[in-house]
């Protein structure tokens, strides 16, 4: 299955911590004709997230049923939990050309790159690995093992920056932005996407 319509799928990826939803909501807000693809997860919601916006949360004898089904892109269990992008959510209707963003963790990222081979990938780094384990430890709902053991992944996922085309260092949130949105404007005008139809109109 490929992405349908003229549509860039922006896929966003990097360990917990760096910052990936912060960037994407800011990208929402800044950049018009772009949308968030919503992924389903069977963890709960936490403070503020509502369902249908950040995630669709479903329980997981239904995602189960859904992995059988072959409903997601691509899917894959994070720290227990199960995470996963419905095809449903990279369709486009007709005559839509709205762009994608795609907010998912390593594993998933990879399953994408296997699959779509059009997508745009871009991982996000974190200002150092001391300031990710600041991070991982200011969220306040994990266990000290559980924050070492989250450090710990995150390092060997950082091991994949080379797999993606872009790589953004989140030092500031302003710089971090400002290098994501340059990353979308430049495939916008990539000569390969364009139909002899838009050249001669």
């Amino acid at each position: 299955m490929s992405l349908e319509g003229k549509a860039l799928l922006f896929v966003v990826s990097g360990p917990s911590g760096v910052g990936k939803s912060t960037l994407c909501r800011h990208i929402l807000q800044d950049i018009p004709e772009i949308r968030l693809s919503v992924s389903c997860t069977t963890r709960s919601p936490r403070s503020g997230e509502t369902d249908g916006k950040e995630y669709r949360f479903i329980p997981e004898k239904e995602f189960r049923e859904k992995i059988e089904e072959h409903a997601f892109a691509e899917w894959a269990e994070v720290y227990g939990r199960l995470y996963g992008t419905p095809w449903k959510e990279l369709e486009q209707a007709p005559g839509v050309h709205t762009d994608i963003l795609l907010d998912i963790d390593v594993q998933g990222a990879r399953q994408v790159m296997q699959t779509l081979k059009k997508a745009v990938t871009i991982f996000i780094l974190p200002p150092s690995l001391e300031t990710l384990r600041t991070r991982l430890a200011g969220r306040g709902t994990d266990s000290a093992e559980e924050q070492s053991r989250r450090f710990q992944k995150s390092q060997d996922e950082m091991k994949n920056y080379s797999e993606y085309q872009y790589t953004i260092r989140n030092e500031t949130l302003e710089q971090a932005i400002e290098e994501l949105r340059a990353v979308i404007v430049a495939e916008r005008v990539k000569t390969a996407h364009l139909e002899p139809a838009q050249v001669f109109r």
